[in-house]
């Protein structure tokens, strides 16, 4: 037949791969077609296998490839099982330096797997989903969502549950550490509309996802959306939840009930995430998670700052070796706030400048966190000039964020700085800012009215402070 000429249907089709594999390996082996099919199949199918006819079944290909004493998947695509066997175990590897904090390592054995032939669909999704988070834990916040953001759209067209609600995750906590708050609160209420169409309320990774999303909303200032949110995801941690996924429904309800001024419920939540944290190997959250106690001890007319720094101290050891960049500079901002409750200025002041080391010079809101905290320190160093500089820079910040009630914070702390050393005019600017932030306008009588939704007012004598 010359090129010009059209395929009949009498010509015989070229063997599949799959067919030239199954035939040389048979005829390797010196069986029939008979011996190969005997038990399940009919010579004439292994035939029309072996010439392209017909593509076997999962079943079929698996009979084959046990009488062919062959790797199955071997027949399926051709990579030996020395190949796939070294991959899964760098794999395995990967996995294990980015649980151990290893980040850059990880990152560089999760990139030399990119196209590895001995990885299947699967495993390389992991193996990509695992260097966005050896990206993440390096504090590369922003690489880290361009990796998921494209592993996002691939699961939106082709929907696979788990693999979608694990990037999600994910993806929805890269976006609040960046600051960028409305974009992980739509993408991940987004990810918890397709699981809810899915019937998917009652699993353990949906309540995850709701305890990130609940995260975001409690930064960005939402505290009656917070609230409804946590109570739901308590009530469903506690009614299917395993261990780690009570934890972190605890762990996110005590956040919010310290922002509602309910302290002893605040402590009392987070000791309940301790006991669920402490029944598994999660070390890195466990770490997060004693963190954030030293710092709701913090809070309260009497700060118990002695005991903070004490669960610091014992902390120090894990969060500088599972946690994140972001991780550690969010705990040497608390173990700052802690010493400088004790009047230990000189290391308050190392231990922050640290933290701002780590964070770098992009706007996030653990920097003004901590530029926050620098400030009271130089306030303490008598530097007051150097604290108001720290503390405005810290408001403008987080409003340019849109983080809208830890601006008014920070607005009105810059505020009471002006007080303190008689700028009148100043200090009425600032509290001006903290109202504006929340649209609290004047009235033509000489009143004030707040045009934002409750969960954005300031209420009275609420004591509002910003948070990592």
């Amino acid at each position: 037949m010359t090129q010009d000429q059209p395929a009949t249907v009498d010509e015989a089709p070229a063997p599949t791969p799959v067919g030239q594999r199954i035939r040389a390996r048979r005829l390797e082996l010196g069986l029939s077609q008979a011996e190969i099919a005997e038990g399940m199949l009919s010579p004439s199918y292994v035939s029309l296998v072996e010439s392209g006819r017909r593509q076997p079944a999962a079943s079929a290909l698996a009979h084959i490839a046990e009488r062919l004493n062959i790797d199955v998947e071997y027949l399926r695509d051709g990579v030996d099982a020395s190949v796939r066997t070294k991959a899964r175990l760098e794999l395995g590897r990967a996995e294990m330096a980015l649980r151990e904090g290893r980040a850059e390592e990880a990152y560089e054995k999760f990139t030399a797997l990119m196209g590895d032939p001995g990885l299947n669909d699967e495993q390389d999704r992991q193996a990509r989903l695992g260097r966005a988070q050896a990206r993440e834990r390096s504090g590369d916040i922003e690489g880290a969502i361009d990796l998921l953001t494209e592993l996002a759209d691939e699961a939106r067209q082709n929907p696979e549950v788990q693999s979608w609600l694990d990037v999600a995750i994910l993806l929805t906590r890269c976006y609040a550490r960046a600051g960028d708050y409305n974009m992980a609160i739509q993408v991940g209420e987004e990810a918890r509309r397709s699981a809810a169409d899915l019937g998917l309320e009652g699993t353990d990774e949906y309540i995850r996802l709701g305890c990130t999303v609940l995260g975001a909303y409690y930064e960005r200032g939402d505290v009656v959306r917070s609230k409804m949110l946590s109570t739901e995801l308590v009530e469903a941690a506690d009614r299917i939840g395993a261990p780690h996924t009570r934890g972190a429904a605890y762990w996110n309800a005590s956040l919010v009930a310290e922002a509602r001024g309910e302290l002893a419920l605040a402590l009392n939540l987070v000791d309940r995430a301790l006991a669920m944290f402490g029944e598994g190997d999660d070390l890195r959250n466990l770490a997060r998670l004693r963190v954030a106690h030293a710092w709701l001890l913090l809070q309260g007319p009497e700060p118990r700052a002695q005991e903070a720094l004490d669960i610091l101290e014992r902390t120090r050891d894990n969060i500088e070796q599972y946690g994140g960049k972001v991780d550690v500079a969010n705990f040497n901002t608390k173990r700052a706030d802690a010493l400088l409750h004790l009047g230990r200025v000189s290391e308050a002041r190392q231990a922050v400048d640290l933290a701002l080391r780590d964070l770098g010079e992009r706007r996030r809101a653990n920097a003004a966190d901590a530029r926050l905290t620098r400030a009271r320190i130089l306030r303490a160093e008598g530097d007051t000039e150097g604290a108001i500089a720290e503390a405005t820079r810290a408001a403008e910040e987080l409003e340019s964020m849109g983080i809208t009630r830890y601006a008014a914070a920070a607005w009105r702390e810059l505020a009471e700085l002006h007080r303190s050393v008689g700028r009148t005019d100043e200090a009425l600017d600032a509290y001006e800012n903290a109202l504006r932030v929340v649209r609290v306008v004047p009235r033509a009588s000489g009143g004030v009215v707040n045009d934002l939704d409750d969960d954005l007012a300031l209420d009275q004598g609420e004591k509002i402070h910003v948070s990592s």
